[in-house]
Order: structure tokens, then sequence, then C-alpha cells
């Protein structure tokens, strides 16, 4: 046995009484206990050489039984007590160094007190001075310690759950400090978690979200940082403009699953994602196919993201996105929005640079439209696709290689105008090539492969019994389709030109009703007169709306033009519901142009004054658009034929007799 007197006599003459002493004051400031406690712990402490509380090892706490039992305690509750008041000790003197965290946890009101308890002891046990130090590693510790602290996952989970509730009180406690700008994740080598997010309205979004594992992103994980930089930025922008769960959904999960497979195939960025490993990606799914629905439109979500996000235009980027470019209002048509243009498609890397040289070109410098840029686009495409397969680069092309390509082209069933429209395009593109310095002149004459056109016209007026039909139907349709059909049926607009209809483009003028409208595809206004009763329908519409200003009349739901596509596929649905059908097709914006164009032709109008109606430029195109004028020729050519003699027979009465 140990001679325990002879070491206490040894710690007196060694300066004990004084350590002693405030050993014992550090006991008794630990709060009311039995005088049994109070003498055994510190004759134990002693004992050990322990004269800090703080100094209470896990080892001298699990020995402390032992030595009672050494000292005549033997009643197993007794010792469970004893040895419960020696940890109360050690960890009431830890607290004295952790008073702001206690005074942060005692701030936690929402928070059941037992459970606060076990997560002041764990953060105490993690050194952890302030709550804003919790994050994701420290919440999987805690589970950890919890598993075996604590029996059951239910009873677990409800301590986890409390220790998620802290950390919200922390983020919602800073969100009133001094913060400036937008609060968004910093990028981390390190675990996420989401719901930790510093922003109170999205940690708080987040807080109930049952499957918390798709809330935790690894950034710990070996992948470039670029990478890594630009899934966060995704996020970031999901969390800010989505307003449900559901929507945010849209971009989470499968986000994850992206980065994941750009992580396992050494992808260095997002926007660096070719169009084969956007197929694998989808084909390493396909088990999952709900998973798989989900993931479809992620990477293109992605690119919009980061390139709209970016701080300067991304010219290096795959896919472009239109709206961020600045360009002039009038080279849009907002009822025909083109929203991207993707160079996946061109697999050579030295032929895509270029085609984004030229695309960079015609959006930055020249003031073509931007759907006349977006069409001619598919053109270079496809011409580029071609030279991917046969291995060749655009910049060292012969003239042979041209050739093929365009005898090709002649071999597909193309009417001869789209023919000698691509011819075109090519021909532009390698004049910017040549001015670029690529070639020296122009490797093709575009003169020697451009095709005669052969004019032939097409009747496409629309039956009367076809408009018959859709008059007496249209009760059945919305209220805005049918004002719609109205403004094509009786003025022969184009779809794009009745979708971007403002409200002051409405007026009268002497008792006539009059429409101004802006013509996208010649970048021009024209005024035309328009039928009193329309003009009337027009105002109670608008009146009913609340339309103001100058705001589009035909709204769709972000207050911007009615889609004319949308249109057309709603119209298509309409007539396939009433069995309605004009000639071969279902229905066709287009062709009330040439009702009109013929109707007016038929009622005395001269082609300059249907020319100016259409907005047309040229009268050759109107005469295109009249479907009766071959009819009146015929019918000119037969009532001169009736009421004269034929050439032959007057010739012949004439100087028939002198030649005789």
């Amino acid at each position: 046995m140990v001679n325990y007197m002879g070491l206490v006599k040894r710690y007196f003459e060694e300066g004990g009484n004084e350590k002693e002493a405030y050993l014992r004051k550090q006991i008794e400031d630990c709060g009311p206990r039995n005088k049994s406690f109070l003498n055994h712990g510190f004759e134990y402490l002693c004992f050990c050489g322990i004269y800090e509380l703080k100094e209470i090892t896990d080892q001298a706490v699990d020995q402390y039984p032992l030595w009672l039992r050494q000292h005549g305690v033997t009643y197993e509750p007794l010792l469970k007590a004893y040895q419960g008041s020696l940890k109360k000790w050690k960890q009431h003197s830890q607290l004295l160094d952790y008073a702001e965290l206690v005074e942060e946890l005692r701030e936690c009101k929402e928070v059941n007190p037992t459970l606060l308890n076990k997560v002041q002891y764990f953060l105490v046990q993690e050194k952890v001075h302030h709550l804003k130090e919790m994050d994701y590693e420290l919440r999987e510790r805690y589970a950890e310690f919890l598993s075996h602290e604590i029996n059951g996952k239910v009873n677990q989970s409800a301590y986890l759950k409390e220790f998620d509730r802290i950390k919200l009180h922390q983020i919602r406690e800073a969100a009133y400090g001094p913060f400036v700008g937008k609060v968004r994740l910093q990028l981390e080598e390190k675990k996420i978690y989401l719901a930790y997010h510093p922003d109170y309205r999205i940690a708080k979004k987040l807080f109930n979200v049952q499957n918390k594992e798709r809330l935790v992103w690894d950034f710990s994980l070996s992948a470039e940082k670029k990478l890594k930089q630009q899934t966060l930025d995704v996020i970031n922008y999901a969390l800010e403009h989505t307003k449900t769960l559901k929507e945010l959904d849209v971009y989470i999960c499968p986000l994850k699953e992206l980065y994941l497979f750009c992580v396992r195939e050494k992808i260095p960025a997002l926007d660096l994602l070719e169009l084969e490993q956007k197929e694998k990606f989808l084909m390493q799914l396909h088990v999952n196919k709900k998973l798989m629905v989900q993931c479809r439109q992620i990477p293109d979500r992605v690119f919009k993201v980061l390139f709209l996000m970016a701080p300067e235009i991304s010219w290096k980027a795959n896919v472009w996105y239109l709206e961020r470019f600045s360009a002039d209002e009038t080279r849009y048509n907002p009822a025909r929005i083109v929203n991207r243009i993707s160079f996946l498609e061109i697999r050579q890397g030295r032929n895509r640079d270029i085609a984004k040289e030229y695309l960079k070109y015609q959006l930055g410098v020249s003031s073509c439209s931007i759907q006349n840029i977006f069409q001619g686009s598919y053109i270079i495409k496809a011409f580029l696709i071609y030279l991917d397969g046969k291995g060749k680069y655009v910049d060292a092309l012969s003239g042979t290689d041209i050739d093929a390509y365009f005898r090709l082209l002649g071999e597909e069933k193309n009417k001869v105008e789209t023919f000698n429209d691509k011819v075109e395009r090519i021909y532009a593109f390698f004049r910017f090539l040549t001015a670029r310095g690529y070639y020296k002149k122009i490797p093709f004459y575009q003169e020697y492969y451009r095709k005669k056109a052969i004019y032939e016209h097409h009747n496409r007026t629309v039956p009367e019994n076809t408009v018959t039909q859709i008059l007496h139907s249209l009760v059945d349709c919305p209220e805005d389709l049918r004002l719609i059909y109205l403004h094509l049926w009786c003025l022969g607009l184009r779809i794009n030109e009745v979708c971007m209809i403002r409200k002051n483009g409405y007026y009268t003028r002497e008792d006539t009703a009059w429409l101004r409208i802006y013509q996208s595809k010649l970048r021009m206004e024209k005024v035309i007169p328009i039928p009193m009763v329309l003009y009337k329908l027009m105002m109670f519409y608008i009146e009913k709306k609340g339309i103001e200003g100058n705001q589009y009349v035909f709204q769709n739901k972000q207050g911007g033009p009615y889609s004319a596509n949308g249109y057309w596929h709603q119209m298509v649905d309409f007539c396939n519901a009433h069995q309605i059908r004009c000639k071969d097709h279902i229905f066709q914006t287009h062709d009330y142009r040439h009702s009109i164009a013929t109707m007016l032709y038929k009622y005395g109008a001269s082609i300059q004054v249907i020319r100016d109606f259409l907005g047309h430029k040229h009268e050759n195109m109107t005469k295109q658009y009249i479907d009766c004028i071959q009819e009146s020729i015929d019918q000119s050519s037969q009532e001169y034929y009736e009421s004269k003699e034929s050439l032959a027979g007057e010739w012949k009465r004439r100087y028939g007799a002198s030649e005789e």
C-alpha cells in the first residue's frame, strides 16, 4: 500500500500548503458538495500530484474508483457518484476558460437545456471557444461522440438536431453584425454544409431538410481549385435565386453528381466539359433513370450560370448565352429570343477557336441582327463539323477541299435559295479569315457554285372555310390568343410583329384607328390603318390587363413579349382539338400575310400600296405574296383572245392578199 501520509508530508515540505490551499479553493468554487466527496477528491488529487482541476485527465477519472476501494469505499453506486463529482470538477474548471462559449450557449433559449449541456461538454472537449467555430467536420465528430454516449439512433438524431439548432442560432445572431455586401459561401479545402450557410434566411430554409447528405459538399477532394470554385459559384447562385427547396433541387442534386464526375475524370473546370464527357456523364447514370432525368439539363444550367455571372465575358467558353451581350436592342427580336450559341459540336480545338473569333466579330463589330447571326452560325458549324470528320483545319484548306464540301451540299435535297444562302455565308466566313490573315486570298469563287433560282409561286392563301371554322371556334380560345389571331387575320402582320406590339402603338386620328409597330426584320417602324372594331377590342383588353406606357400588350409571365413559337404551338393544339386543317398543314401564321395581300389586290390596291402595308422592301417580294396574280394574267389573256383574232389570223387578213 502506498504511504499516503508520507506523500502528503512531502508535498507540505515542497510548498504543498500553498498548492493544496489553491486546490481546495478550486474544489469549493465548484459549488456545494457533500464533505466526504470533497475530502476524498481532494486527497486523491493530491495523491496524483494534480493541483489544477483543469489538469485532471481521463485516466485519473477512470482510476479514481480503484483508489476509493483501496480506502474503504466499496458500494458501487457511491463509487460512481464520487467519480461523477471528479468529472464535474474537471468540467467546471474547463468552463472557466470557456466563459464566452458558455455565455453564447446560455443565449440559446430555444434549445433543450439537457441537450445543450451535452453539446457544451463536447465543445469544451474539442477546445471550441465560440459558436462560430462550429462547422460540418465538428458536427461529424459530434455524431461519432454521440454514438458512444447515447443509445439509439432516434436519441442521437435528437441531440444532433439540437447541435444544428445552436448553429442556426449563432448564424441568426451574426446576421445582425456589421456585414457589408452579400453574405456568400467561401471556398475552403474541407467539407461544406449548406445548412450552415452564413445567410440566416438560407440556413433557416435548409434547416428541416430531411436528407442532410445532399447538403454536404466535400471540397477536400483531390481536384483543381477552379473546378471547386466554379462548383461553389453555381451553388451560391442556386441558393440565392431559388425560392423553394423543390426549385433548389433542380440544381443541387444533379450538380453534386456532375462535380463528383469531374473529380473522378480529372476535368479541371466545369465550363471545359466536352460533348463526349457530357454524354459519358449521363451514361454513367443510366442505372438510376430518375437521377438521369434530373441530371440531363445540369451541364447547360452550369454553363449558363458561369457565363452570365463571370466578371467579364468569357470568350473562351464553349457556350455563349446572348443575354450577356449588350447589343443594341434593335438587333434583337424579343418575340423570337436567341438564347445561346454552342461550339461544343465542333470537336477540333483549332477550328472551334476560329469559329469563336468569327462569332465574336459578328456580335461585337458587325451590325447584323442577332437572329441572322444565329442562323448563320449553324451553317458555319456544319461546315466545321464536316472538316472535323475529315481531319482538316479551316485555316489550311485548298480549293479542292472546299469544292468537295459544296458538291456534298449539292447532293442534299435543299431548295436553291437554301443552297445559295449556305454558299454566301461560307464565302463571308472566308472573307473574315482573309481579313485576319489566315489566307492571302479567298480560295474559291462563290459565283461558280451559286445556282440559278427559278421562281415557283406557291399558293398559301388560307381557305375561307378554314378561317370560318377558326373564327367560330375562337370562343374556346384564351383571350390573348384570340386577339393575336385577329391581328393576323385582319392585318396580315408577321407573328413577331404582333407579339411585339406595345400599348402606345394604338392610336386614333380623324376617326381612323392606327397601329404603329416595329419590324425587327427590317429594323424600322411602320404605321398602318386598322379596323375600328379591333381598336376598341384592344382598348378594352389593355384597360382590363392594366397595361401601361410602353409595355408589351401581349406579355409572357416575365412581362416580356409573347413567344412567337409558343403561340404557334398553342394554335396547332387548338386546331387539332377542333379538327381544323389548312390545306396540307394545320396552322401557319405566315399564310395570313398571303391572304391579306391577295385580298387587297383583288379589291384594286396597287402593288406599291400592298408593299407598304405588308412592310416589304421590294415589290418583287410583294408579288410573291399575291396568290391571284397569275390567275389575273391568265384571265386578262383569255379576255384578250376572246375579243381579238389570233395573231396568225390577223396577219393573214392584213397581209395575206398582197403576199399572194
